[in-house]
């Protein structure tokens, strides 16, 4: 079984002779694609990791430990230039600003000598205890494990073309996705995620996981009858807790559909309902045939 500490296995190529930037290479299984493709949430559970990495890496051995201790991604914004193959990857991060509440990294993914991915990481504290404020019903109507009736991804037909199932459980809302029932609907896909049970998965999975679940549905104009690649264009993903144990829920939705392009937006909770992740991608039609 693929698991997603392989996905997420980083080895050091070089350092920058200034000690601000480092190099790290890692090689992605074909589970984490979507189609031919690399999964572009997947490659953002990467990119975290590696600057949170190299924040560590780069840090002069007499640090203040406030500024390492706990810090993680909160934020991270991906421009994609090319999707790369299920195959090695050079990740360079370069540390731009290290500060006791904010930091930030700057992160290049190349492939065959090739830009794929350019990303900035802000760094710093997920939040923690009760929020001082939330909205009412934000999917408090969603079961928190999945329904009788979900689709597990890996059963259906989207599992032909997305393969991460092998290294997390994934199932779809039926009551949203009406493309299963033959149908078009709104543009609102919901469904339940969490990574496989594995006893050799790193402690620290739950950091990244939920940047993969922030770009984990199929794309939302599928319920409007536009079937086919919907390529990411940009990507920024917000992390703001560790989950609970249990299920994340995920909402999928957009506003508007151009004739080009549409932005998608994901809101992710845990078991509790508490937000863990929010996500605004943009993305391009699929090509009509």
């Amino acid at each position: 079984m693929t698991k997603l500490a392989d996905l997420l296995h980083l080895e050091t190529l070089s350092r920058g002779g200034d000690g601000a930037s480092i190099t790290y290479a890692t090689v992605i299984d074909e589970t984490f694609t979507i189609g031919p493709k690399v999964h572009g949430g997947s490659l953002q559970m990467v990119i975290t990791r590696a600057a949170r990495a190299a924040l560590i890496d780069l840090a002069e051995l007499d640090a203040d430990p406030a500024l390492i201790d706990g810090v993680t991604a909160i934020a991270v914004a991906s421009d994609y230039l090319a999707a790369p193959d299920p195959a090695a990857i050079v990740v360079e991060v370069s540390i731009v600003k290290r500060g006791r509440t904010v930091s930030l990294a700057r992160v290049e993914v190349t492939q065959n000598d090739r830009r794929m991915v350019t990303s900035t990481v802000t760094l710093g504290r997920l939040d923690e205890g009760a929020a001082a404020y939330r909205a009412d019903g934000l999917l408090a109507d969603m079961p928190v494990e999945p329904a009788v009736d979900g689709l597990s991804v890996g059963d259906s037909p989207v599992g032909e073309v997305m393969h991460l199932g092998a290294a997390a459980d994934f199932v779809l809302d039926a009551g949203t996705f009406a493309v299963a029932r033959g149908e078009t609907g709104p543009p609102v896909i919901r469904g339940w995620c969490r990574p496989k049970d594995d006893d050799d998965q790193p402690d620290d999975i739950g950091l990244d996981f939920p940047v993969l679940v922030c770009d984990i549905s199929p794309p939302v104009v599928m319920n409007l009858g536009m079937f086919g690649w919907a390529p990411t264009v940009q990507l920024t993903t917000y992390v703001r807790r560790l989950p609970a144990p249990g299920w994340l829920r995920y909402e999928a939705s957009t506003v508007e559909v151009g004739r080009g392009m549409f932005a998608e937006d994901h809101l992710v909770v845990d078991s509790t309902g508490a937000v863990v992740a929010q996500s605004r991608q943009l993305a391009l039609i699929p090509a009509r045939r």
